[in-house]
Order: structure tokens, then C-alpha cells, then sequence
């Protein structure tokens, strides 16, 4: 029998509870907005990316390919990445963070000095 806490919404809600907590207690250590990602993945440093579905489902193509290669390319480092609803309360609170975060596996402080 499936227990909640494995389902795709709570592993959602915990990753998105893991960027909060890591913002909060260790801001070096998590970025939000697609060019702070796409930085943090050059250098292979996502654990954990979030990304909203309306981002990952784009009508652009080359838009939707972007991500579609950011996801494997952090996979490909060893990272996870939570797609999420847009339907669900996680994903719209993930959209108003641009769509687009990471939980790193080390500290990057000069993505503070990044325009976004």
C-alpha cells in the first residue's frame, strides 16, 4: 500500500520546504530564476532543481528543449529534479518564484552578484 508521504505532491511539498529552509538558513546554497540556475548548473552544483510544468511544457520550442536538457543535465550530475503542477498549491508558489529553483550541493555566493 502507497503511504502520502510517497506520493508525487508530498515529495513536491518537501522539496519546495527544502529550498525554503535552505534559503533561510543558508542562502548561499540556493538560487531561484532561470539565469542563477542555469549558472549553478555550469558548474554542477544542483542537488535538487524545482520547476514548474508550465515552464517544462512551454510552447516554445526552444524554450521547452532548454529545460528539457537542464533536466537531464542534472540528472546526468547525480542531481533529482521535482517537476510541479501548476495545479497544486506547491506549483503555483514555485511560479511566483519565477518557476524555476535549486537546493545546491555547495555554497555559491557569487550568484548573489548576478543580474536576473
Amino acid at each position: 500500500m502507497s503511504l502520502i508521504k510517497d506520493t508525487k505532491a508530498a515529495q513536491e511539498v518537501k522539496a519546495l520546504n527544502d529550498f525554503h529552509e535552505m534559503m533561510s538558513n543558508d542562502p548561499t546554497r540556493a538560487c531561484y530564476g532561470p539565469k542563477h540556475v542555469e549558472v549553478a548548473n555550469e558548474q554542477l552544483a544542483i542537488q535538487t532543481l524545482l520547476i514548474t510544468d508550465e515552464l517544462f511544457r512551454n510552447a516554445d520550442i526552444l524554450t521547452r528543449r532548454k529545460y528539457v536538457e537542464l533536466i537531464e543535465s542534472v540528472k546526468n550530475a547525480g542531481g533529482t529534479a521535482h517537476i510541479f503542477s501548476s495545479m497544486h498549491v506547491s506549483g503555483e508558489q514555485l511560479a511566483q518564484l519565477s518557476g524555476i529553483a535549486a537546493v545546491l550541493r555547495f555554497p555559491m555566493p557569487e550568484l548573489e552578484d548576478l543580474e536576473m
